[in-house]
């Protein structure tokens, strides 16, 4: 879920709505959640297979609408590449609508909108006889933010995947800086290198400092630091690096705060999250391909943890490339699988800072 902004009309909502998900949807379910007059957030979901449940489908999605607690109303958008209308005259994704409108209903959320974008046109699926109209009123590239110009969204949700550029010869430098040095979970620095690393700017880190990044992402326990701390601020981070150390000599443990890798908790600024996520793409691409799955699969937690599921699992399939087995990796593509998201993501004052890093909402 992203931004804020209003909507007046179905046109210009839908020529919005790729401003509120950071790209335009493709063979998708989008629930944009409406609290009073104004959107907040947007989530989008795989369109269910052929002979899936819808029931099933709808009450998943529905349920996750549902803990976004400011939520009065709701959205139903369906992207589909097939045409507007089937070879019975029947509007594209009229029985997925009227399926999540019901389990809408059923949970107090009135519907905004019920549209779909075809191929060839654009309409209220749930009205056979409404008019198909033209995706020329679809308009993105159109749309003014009050800040300066709109971002290009005319990617999909698979866009934006790709990892950075690194050169061969920063590459072995830094395979060079990896054999000089090992980090180990009692250094009393760790917090404070945890915590740079999200403020400095990836493309300026020198080899040895991408080098210590890359060890910090490719050992779990400290990894698990990092990733709570950049979550929760540095007095999580140095929390969890001490139960980390307690946990090694005693693994009956049980963890006294929120347990971050499986979501919960609240409170997380999502501007940490995405500084932290430029890093691991960034230590992916510079990374030895033995050290790569640290980085990659850290890349793949914080695409989860910012609501990025289509993203996650790529970075998921990059890593079991490196290692079937690989613990973390597996945790992630278990939750995208049950279409668990974190607490954080339902949170408004999360979604609020969001949309603070992000451009402001476009004009009423």
């Amino acid at each position: 879920m992203t931004t804020v902004i209003q909507a007046s009309e179905p046109a210009r909502f839908l020529s919005l709505l790729p401003h509120l998900a950071g790209f335009t949807p493709r063979e998708s379910l989008v629930l944009v959640p409406f609290a009073e007059r104004r959107t907040i957030g947007a989530l989008r979901i795989d369109l269910p297979e052929p002979g899936a449940d819808l029931a099933e489908y709808s009450a998943t999605a529905v349920g996750l609408i549902c803990k976004v607690r400011e939520a009065d109303r709701v959205a139903i958008v369906v992207y589909t590449d097939a045409a507007y209308r089937d070879g019975a005259g029947r509007p594209a994704g009229a029985d997925l609508v009227h399926e999540v409108l019901r389990r809408a209903h059923e949970c107090g959320l009135p519907p905004v909108y019920t549209l779909c974008v075809a191929a060839d046109a654009w309409g209220d699926p749930l009205e056979p006889g409404g008019p198909d109209l033209p995706l020329d009123d679809i308009q993105p590239a159109d749309v003014e933010l009050d800040d300066g110009p709109a971002d290009d969204v005319s990617g999909d949700q698979d866009s934006g995947c790709a990892l950075p550029p690194s050169d061969l010869a920063t590459r072995e430098r830094v395979a060079n800086e990896l054999r000089a040095f090992s980090l180990t979970l009692g250094d009393p620095t760790l917090p404070a290198l945890i915590e740079s690393a999200i403020l400095d700017d990836p493309t300026e880190l020198s080899p040895r400092s991408l080098a210590q990044l890359i060890q910090l992402l490719d050992r779990p326990a400290l990894r698990d630091v990092a990733l709570h701390q950049w979550c929760g601020g540095y007095d999580e981070g140095v929390a969890t690096q001490a139960w980390q150390i307690e946990w090694t000599r005693d693994r009956s443990l049980v963890p006294t705060g929120p347990v971050r890798l499986a979501g919960e908790g609240a409170g997380v600024d999502p501007r940490r999250l995405e500084r932290a996520l430029e890093l691991a793409r960034r230590l992916a691409a510079c990374a030895p391909r033995a050290n790569r799955a640290g980085p990659l699969v850290a890349a793949a937690w914080l695409s989860w943890a910012l609501g990025r599921s289509t993203h996650a699992a790529h970075y998921v399939g990059l890593v079991r490339e490196l290692d079937p087995n690989h613990g973390l990796a597996g945790i992630v593509a278990a939750m995208i699988s049950a279409g668990h998201l974190p607490e954080w993501v339902f949170d408004r004052s999360a979604r609020t800072a969001r949309s603070r890093a992000k451009r402001s909402a476009g004009r009423r």
